[in-house]
């Protein structure tokens, strides 16, 4: 059942726009002989050496550039990961190619989940050449990975599962298409009202009288379709990254969550203090909300401690919610399952996000390749 509801909801994404950002090379490659004849530099300078061909850039992040080569000898495409210790430092480099080697050597003996990590073909610490300079010039220390080469996994899928928070119009279509599972759970409706509700700047005028008062009318009136126009400041900004949806949730917690402070205060000057700081604390619940809805499905990280606000803690590690959120988000099963097996082998999973997930050609396999932020 599983596989069936996972390809169609691949299905769905076919026109998705791919998760990565693909950078022209900025030139074009020249012919053969006229590289032969100046010499090859930089990292083509060191691919060459290896016995690989360059053949253009996929993608990078903070610590390091991949790029699409070909092994020479049998022509097989790979990806191969370049962490140099200028651009980020020499402990970041070693941890990366300390990582990829655990997977390379031990990724068999994850058995039914290797299939969530890469296959690593080779891994070293390497000196490879500045720009401008050949294999005899100047060398920089890099950590240089060699991997299976991936395909892109469905834009709205990876944004659906692990990030929700970015401003653009790819990130609201996977949000519209997680409202329509997400808000229709009375179950999950109630989490993210408490997560945002825990998101609060300051929550010492807002009682737990108020608040279980306020979860009560939130719940019967947004169930019952009854809504009302919001009419804040920002509206414009939630209009464009918010679903119909959510915006009909947020005008409602705004405004009841507001109501209930002035029937339930916490002390007995509590009402004064809420009139006088209207405005204040209606930007606050708005802008708690919104930390609230930003969250992904699944948590990036796993058998370490995240603060409350990290962007990695997801909505299936807030209040017990795991079920609630698996049941009506099948397709996380398998990698939040893959993600703890790993942590039980001592590797553990950092900084998941929607921008290191991909997809093994030919499969519905999600692969998590980045792994230079796992703890071992």
């Amino acid at each position: 059942m599983y596989e069936k509801f996972w390809g169609q909801f691949l299905a769905e994404q076919t026109e998705a726009d791919p998760t990565f950002q693909f950078e022209p090379d900025g030139a074009t490659t020249p012919d053969v002989s006229q590289r032969d004849r100046r010499g090859l530099t930089g990292f083509r300078a060191f691919l060459k050496d290896r016995g690989l061909q360059y053949d253009k850039y996929l993608g990078g992040g903070a610590d390091g550039r991949v790029y699409r080569v070909f092994d020479g000898e049998t022509g097989r495409a790979m990806a191969v990961k370049f962490i140099n210790t200028q651009r980020t430092s020499l402990e970041t480099a070693r941890r990366e190619v300390r990582n990829y080697s655990f997977v390379k050597e031990n990724r068999d003996s994850f058995e039914e989940y290797a299939k969530y990590l890469p296959v690593v073909y080779k891994t070293e610490m390497a000196g490879v050449p500045t720009e401008g300079q050949t294999m005899d010039g100047t060398l920089i220390v890099n950590g240089v990975i060699y991997m299976e080469e991936l395909e892109l996994l469905p834009s709205e899928v990876a944004r659906s599962l692990f990030a929700a928070g970015s401003p653009s119009d790819k990130s609201k279509a996977a949000r519209v298409k997680r409202d329509r599972r997400l808000l229709k759970n009375p179950a999950m409706v109630s989490s993210l009202l408490n997560i945002a509700w825990s998101h609060l700047f300051d929550p010492s005028y807002f009682s737990f009288e108020a608040q279980v008062a306020a979860e009560n009318k939130i719940l019967e009136r947004f169930f019952r379709g009854d809504f009302e126009e919001p009419s804040w400041q920002l509206i414009p900004w939630v209009k464009k990254n918010l679903s119909k949806q959510a915006i009909e949730l947020l005008a409602l917690f705004i405004n009841v969550s507001y109501e209930k402070m002035l029937e339930n205060p916490e002390d007995a000057n509590g009402d004064y203090a809420v009139k006088m700081y209207e405005e204040a604390i209606k930007s606050d619940l708005m802008k708690s909300f919104i930390k609230a809805y930003k969250k992904p499905l699944v948590t990036g990280a796993v058998g370490r401690e995240l603060r409350q606000g990290s962007a990695l803690k997801g909505f299936d590690t807030y209040f017990a919610r795991e079920k609630d959120v698996e049941e009506e988000f099948p397709e996380i099963v398998g990698v939040r399952t893959a993600m703890k097996k790993f942590a039980g082998r001592d590797f553990k999973p950092f900084d998941v996000h929607s921008d290191n997930v991909m997809m093994r050609p030919g499969t519905n396999d999600i692969v998590i390749v980045d792994l230079g932020r796992f703890n071992l």
